[in-house]
């Protein structure tokens, strides 16, 4: 089994500054007052993430990739204020992205590239008035953009396969500073998308962290 959970769980002996979690048990210390990066990669296994996650006040960068079970996001990822980049690279079954999406004004990168199951995109994400970059080759389950998303004046670099080009053909011209790009299938990056990179999270004190990677195999990955 893989036990990812436990490392974000303090033993009793160091309980102090926990947060109560479901069923009485606590885990991730709040606050983790340096975190500004966290990194899943290839927990095929993740079905959902802590709701704990979204207490991370200042985090800067959340990348989840590879994890293909995982189907949505906390309803309360809006709480990440000072969020910069999200990456949801490669995460097959993600159907959605929560509408509290649209407080994260500091948001410059978004990618949900190979999202495959992903249909819908939220009125909220018009309100994103920072976003800068937004890659979303291989999102072929999207039928169309939210009509807010023509507001989006920062909007400088879109990266889309050619089929879903015609989306944006509504919303382009409202964005004067955009620019168009077409992802290349033949780049190995593309091919080795969903490449299983292996590494046991290692615990210990988390006060301090200002980074920490998740990266496992196919084992399954519990959360308490």
């Amino acid at each position: 089994m893989c036990e990812i959970g436990d490392a974000f769980t303090v033993s009793d002996n160091d309980s102090s500054n926990m947060l109560p979690s479901r069923g009485g048990s606590s885990a991730w210390p709040d606050p983790l007052p340096s975190l500004t990066e966290l990194e899943f990669d290839g927990c095929y296994d993740l079905k959902e993430l802590p709701s704990g996650i979204c207490n991370l006040v200042n985090l800067q960068t959340l990348s989840i990739t590879n994890c293909h079970e995982l189907d949505g996001l906390p309803k309360g990822l809006g709480n990440l204020l000072h969020l910069e980049n999200l990456n949801l690279q490669c995460c097959t079954k993600l159907q959605e992205l929560p509408e509290s999406i649209g407080s994260l004004h500091n948001l410059r990168f978004i990618d949900i590239s190979d999202c495959l199951s992903l249909s819908v995109l939220p009125e909220a994400i018009g309100e994103l008035s920072g976003l800068r970059v937004l890659k979303m080759s291989g999102c072929h389950g999207l039928q169309e953009l939210p009509a807010p998303m023509s507001t989006l004046c920062e909007l400088e670099d879109v990266t889309c396969d050619e089929e879903t080009s015609y989306l944006w053909m509504n919303v382009e011209s409202d964005l004067y500073n955009l620019k168009m790009s077409y992802a290349d299938l033949t780049k190995s990056s593309r091919k080795n998308v969903c490449k299983c990179l292996t590494m046991k999270l290692m615990r210990g004190g988390f006060g301090a962290c200002i980074k920490v990677k998740v990266l496992t195999c196919d084992q399954k990955t519990y959360w308490k």
